[in-house]
């Protein structure tokens, strides 16, 4: 079982691969037959392919900082997110709340991202 500071890392260049848009880095971060669900109430990626297309897609359009503390109980841990999301020529932020579970091995083994697209801002 990983360590709470693990975790914490794990957290920590996750943030950093996004910002970096290193998709073959954060899929290092997740167990083979992982799930992603970004934002709740979507479609749910499962498997290293699927989550290759979305990171694909999303890491890109995204510049994300830790808003506040990683807070890790057992295997699972929350995270304020603040997000930078570019489409085109127009820039909008988003407040997150990622929660991520993990395997015996330290590996992400589901991430899910409490947002919601209504209330997305424009960047001042």
């Amino acid at each position: 079982m990983p360590t709470p500071e693990e975790i914490r890392g794990v957290v920590r260049r996750y943030v950093e691969m996004m910002c970096d848009s290193d998709i073959d880095g954060i899929l290092a971060l997740y167990a083979e037959d992982a799930t992603a669900e970004d934002p709740v109430g979507g479609q749910v990626q499962k498997g290293i392919e699927a989550l290759r297309n979305f990171y694909a897609l999303t890491a890109p359009a995204l510049q994300v900082e830790l808003n506040g503390p990683i807070c890790v109980a057992g295997h699972d841990c929350a995270f304020p997110l603040l997000a930078e999301l570019t489409m085109g020529d127009a820039k909008q932020y988003l407040d997150a709340t990622d929660v991520f579970s993990f395997d015996d091995e330290g590996k992400i083994s589901s991430m899910r991202a409490f947002w919601n697209p209504a209330e997305l801002r424009p960047t001042r």
